[in-house]
């Protein structure tokens, strides 16, 4: 059986496939703006060659994540409840940093000439207050074709405890324009709390073109190349869906390609026998970070795109501007600043020789030696060097300093705003990133996770067969996954008998139901159910796994010790709500494993690399992966290439072959500068 897994990035495009001989090969290529299919059909021809051979596919992408980001959406119109038409104007009072006084909330993603009204009301306990008319219907519906919209989300007020009004509105826009795109909110997110739910419903809307019409593309393009095989797309929650429910949700799929990475780090985590790991996922564009604490990812009910809340489940990734493609600049006051910009795949870094002048992080990595500028990248795209060396020259003569040490002050930033990253997955929520090992993936994780764990004083840094395709095999190893979330405002006190078990037991009826209708075959189906409670008159709440049958006096209990664990005290005595009930069916597949990477034979070689202020140029061996996995430990320092990815071991690290191909890198104490180094320096 031939599987692949396709992750189309902000840079490149990745997949890897393992073939039914249990052998895996990769593929990587340029993103292509504009065009994804093309590059997603590129990767996937270079790992699994004739398509129609291929039995079961997943892909995951970003495409919409960047769209919400950089405002490139269709035009979108919002529908609400009369009198509600600024929600996403007012938005919250909060402010996401008490210190800064210049800061402004983001523009509403629909502005206020697409807003329209619905002379309608529901209750709070879903009776009908007024209900809106045909003709007025009829006339909102009509002024919703007239405005141009391409999507509409359609967001009235408690439409979460009755959806009828909701479904009489998307009904008459669908008489008056069949192939405009409707969503409503009882079907995104069916949750108390208007303004998180219009947003995520906003989200969902403006995606459903985008998502729709690619996948339409993509599944064509397929078909006309003979491929019969099961198709998924990988969702934030770490889970696969069908191409169908994806469609009529893509906000699911906001985080899909960095999800996968977090799957494959969790799986070499186990393989290693470590239970706390960090995902490092360095991009072209990005640097994801996530932690993975007792073999479990970190997951949120929510997060934020641009400043807007999607109140979705996903993992817990924290996504910094820091890739290969970063561009380096200084700021008004002549310093040197790394990121966010991006040269993307187009024109790319300028070592790649497409158009690109502006230095990014690359480029300093090639002018340092740490990167082969003599060998084509992933394969196919050649480096070069000079003009590597421009770019980082022309900006060291802004910061009037040398190449060389503009090339390395590029590094120690870059490094150390991803130290931030891992920063705040672990310190920032109490734990101590010490007692966790890196996974370094991407393309250029294993560059640079060395230096960022050296930082964070983690002693192991775990390199994974294949680091630069890892978020496409991490699509490979996840489970079938379906989630809704049902509002269920209860004291405690006030549930009916049965009430909470029935509530659960038609949510995991629905979503078991969807799983068993997914294209994709599964083994066996389990259902996990939780419950989302607070104290009275809290405003958020806590998530709390719960069995349906569980009696109000358990479940305080439980809330109780879960806020103790998560804010060391609990008050029990206080009231506890019950605000929604969450069900996540997954439907588990057989796992293909990690296998062993395939083998590109890059010569052994020396030449001279840049390690820093302490050791300057020295004269460094330059392997490939199979010699590290054919020999025992190896001292640094050291370079070992293969096609996905450049490991880079400093002088005072080492690195080691473990089962299965994955490598392990010491991280050491860090080294003192000055005279003690001056010799062996200058010996190099």
């Amino acid at each position: 059986m031939t599987r692949v897994g396709v992750d189309v990035g902000g840079t490149f495009t990745d997949a890897i496939a393992r073939m039914p001989d249990g052998t895996w090969r990769t593929g990587k290529t340029l993103t292509t703006p504009g065009h994804l299919s093309d590059g997603f059909l590129t990767a996937l021809a270079q790992s699994a060659g004739d398509v129609s051979q291929v039995e079961f596919l997943v892909h995951g992408t970003t495409a919409i994540l960047n769209a919400v980001l950089t405002g490139a959406f269709p035009r979108t119109a919002l529908i609400t409840t009369d009198g509600f038409r600024d929600v996403l104007e007012i938005m919250r009072g909060d402010r996401k940093d008490l210190f800064d006084i210049t800061q402004r909330k983001p523009a509403p993603l629909v502005p206020r000439p697409l807003r329209f009204e619905v002379e309608e009301r529901v209750d709070a306990d879903g009776s009908v207050v007024e209900a809106p008319t045909t003709a007025h219907l009829r006339a909102v519906a009509e002024r919703v074709v007239e405005s141009g919209a391409e999507a509409v989300a359609v967001c009235l007020l408690n439409s979460f405890a009755n959806p009828a009004h909701e479904e009489a509105v998307a009904a008459a826009i669908t008489a008056a324009a069949p192939g405009l795109r409707v969503c409503c909110s009882h079907e995104v997110l069916p949750v108390f709390r208007e303004y998180e739910r219009t947003s995520t419903t906003v989200v969902n809307a403006l995606a459903l073109p985008l998502m729709s019409d690619y996948l339409q593309v993509v599944l064509d393009r397929l078909d006309q190349q003979g491929f019969r095989g099961q198709f998924a797309m990988m969702q934030s929650s770490g889970g696969l869906a069908d191409p169908s429910a994806v469609r009529k949700r893509p906000v699911t799929t906001l985080f899909s390609g960095p999800a996968g990475g977090v799957i494959c780090a969790q799986v070499i985590g186990e393989a290693a026998g470590v239970d706390d790991v960090f995902n490092f996922d360095m991009g072209g564009t990005s640097c994801d970070v996530a932690a993975i604490s007792g073999g479990e990812p970190d997951r949120v009910m929510s997060f934020e795109i641009g400043g807007h809340p999607v109140q979705m489940p996903s993992l817990d990734i924290v996504s910094v501007g820091a890739g290969g493609g970063s561009i380096a600049w200084v700021d008004a006051g002549g310093g040197l600043q790394v990121g966010p910009q991006s040269a993307g795949a187009e024109p790319g870094p300028a070592c790649y020789d497409r158009g690109g002048r502006l230095p990014t992080v690359t480029d300093a990595a090639v002018v340092l030696g740490r990167y082969n500028s003599s060998a084509a990248l992933a394969g196919a795209l050649p480096i070069n060097h000079s003009r590597a060396l421009d770019a980082i020259t022309t900006l060291a003569r802004e910061i009037d300093c040398s190449a060389e040490d503009a090339a390395w002050g590029v590094l120690r930033l870059v490094n150390a705003s991803m130290a931030n990253a891992v920063r705040e997955v672990s310190v920032e929520r109490g734990r101590d990133p010490r007692g966790y090992a890196i996974v370094a993936a991407g393309g250029g994780g294993a560059a640079h996770a060395f230096e960022v764990a050296r930082e964070l004083e983690i002693e192991s840094v775990l390199v994974p067969p294949f680091p630069g395709v890892a978020s496409a095999q991490g699509m490979l190893l996840a489970d079938v996954r379906h989630e809704h979330v049902r509002t269920l405002y209860r004291h405690l006190d006030d549930l009916g008998e049965g009430e909470l078990e029935r509530t659960v037991g038609d949510l995991v009826d629905e979503m078991t139901a969807q799983v068993e209708a997914s294209a994709v075959s599964c083994s066996r189906i389990v259902a996990l159910t939780s419950a989302d409670l607070r104290y009275r008159n809290q405003a958020w709440s806590l998530n709390v796994p719960v069995d349906g049958a569980a009696s109000p006096e358990r479940l305080a209990t439980m809330f109780h010790g879960a806020h103790r664990r998560r804010y060391g005290h609990a008050f029990e005595s206080a009231e506890v709500e019950l605000i929604n009930v969450r069900v996540a069916a997954i439907g588990v597949l057989d796992s293909p494993g990690l296998g062993e990477p395939g083998w590109i034979d890059f010569p052994s070689t020396h030449r001279d690399v840049y390690w820093g202020e302490s050791w300057g140029w020295l004269d460094t061996p330059v392997l490939p992966r199979r010699a590290v996995l054919e020999s025992g430990p190896m001292a640094g320092p050291l370079i070992v290439e293969q096609a996905d990815t450049t490991v880079v071991v400093p002088p005072d690290g080492e690195v080691e072959a473990l089962s299965g191909g994955t490598l392990r890198l010491k991280v050491t104490t860090p080294v003192s500068t000055g005279a003690e180094r001056d010799g062996e320096a200058v010996a190099g």
